[in-house]
């Protein structure tokens, strides 16, 4: 006997086959249905017993064969009993025919197939070739067909220039990589390095059911530019005095930061500016960074517009220093673009 199975897709049986019967034998049939995962794990079992006649072939197919299920994996069961239909996964399925009374006519037939055709996976935001401008957004999906039996592998990468998205997710390092997510969202990590101005970027999601990969989304590509935010701050901000500003304050400086200490001696103040790189300061190198203080209070403006680009509403470290007592004042300036003042 010669036994075809096919893809079973149907709801609930495994049974999708033709029997052809080449001998003399008529009589009862005993089948077994295996369904295993590509690793060897087995899922379930499905049997059935069936008439035939010699000589005679007979189509076997879905739901009107009568048959007895065990499941051998729980979780497995749980998702398939849920949705009526075999769960996203790559399968193994084994059809063994024994014909009853006589041992010695049997047939059995294995197939692999991927059952992922039909999950549909969309990406959410950020949209696909749209533009966003948060630093460390919020990545969103949606799966049409949840469970928690679910997984979600994530990567998100930087597009070098005419870059393909695919070759990309394949070859270039990923700024984000997290593995086994439960749900539909992640956020931005802190600790990753944040998007750049006028990059594009591509992000993947891969599904897993039972620590398995079984399907993956098309990359999904976007642009981030940020938004020159317009804000109401006075153009002519008073000056800082410098003597009370505490350790870690923050102070706008709006093309220029002006500041002014009072000494009692003539000495020579020295800014050092910097700016965050992931976990650590860079100094930004200024031209003109020191100045002389005479007795009694001094007033400074300390050019930032000419000198350095500083991007807008971005916080940058500050320490000023006096050379001569060594003392030094540390706190953070918020620049201000003045072209984006109201």
């Amino acid at each position: 006997m010669v036994l075809d199975p096919l893809n079973p897709f149907q709801k609930s049986s495994l049974f999708n086959l033709t029997i052809m019967n080449a001998s003399n034998y008529s009589g009862q049939l005993s089948l077994k249905a295996v369904l295993k995962s590509r690793g060897g794990k087995i899922l379930m079992i499905q049997e059935s017993i069936q008439e035939l006649t010699a000589n005679a072939s007979k189509s076997i197919r879905g739901e009107a064969v009568q048959y007895t299920t065990n499941y051998m994996d729980n979780t497995f069961a749980g998702v398939y009993q849920s949705a009526n239909q075999l769960p996203p996964y790559n399968y193994v399925l084994c059809i063994e025919l024994i014909a009853i009374g006589d041992q010695s006519t049997r047939a059995e037939e294995c197939i692999e197939y991927h059952a992922a055709d039909f999950l549909n996976i969309t990406t959410v935001y950020p949209p696909v070739d749209g533009e966003i401008n948060e630093e460390r957004p919020l990545f969103v999906w949606m799966n049409v067909d949840p469970s928690p039996a679910f997984k979600y592998n994530f990567r998100l990468v930087k597009l070098e220039e005419g870059q393909n998205p695919n070759a990309a997710m394949r070859r270039n390092n990923p700024l984000i990589s997290m593995d086994y997510i439960s749900g539909s969202q992640l956020q931005f990590p802190s600790d990753a390095p944040p998007l750049l101005q006028n990059e594009q970027y591509a992000w993947q999601l891969e599904i897993l059911f039972s620590d398995e990969k079984v399907t993956q989304s098309e990359p999904s590509v976007f642009t981030f530019k940020e938004t020159e935010e317009y804000i109401e701050i006075p153009r002519d901000l008073s000056y800082v005095d410098i003597n009370d500003v505490e350790s870690g304050i923050s102070l706008y400086a709006v093309g220029e930061f002006k500041f002014k200490v009072t000494t009692d001696k003539a000495t020579t103040l020295e800014v050092q500016l910097f700016e965050n790189k992931k976990k650590e300061k860079k100094q930004i190198q200024l031209d003109e960074n020191q100045f002389k203080a005479g007795i009694g209070e001094n007033k400074f403006e300390l050019d930032l517009r000419e000198q350095v680009y500083l991007k807008h509403l971005k916080e940058y470290p500050i320490t000023l220093k006096n050379i001569d007592t060594g003392k030094s004042y540390q706190f953070v300036i918020k620049y201000v673009n003045p072209d984006y003042i109201k």
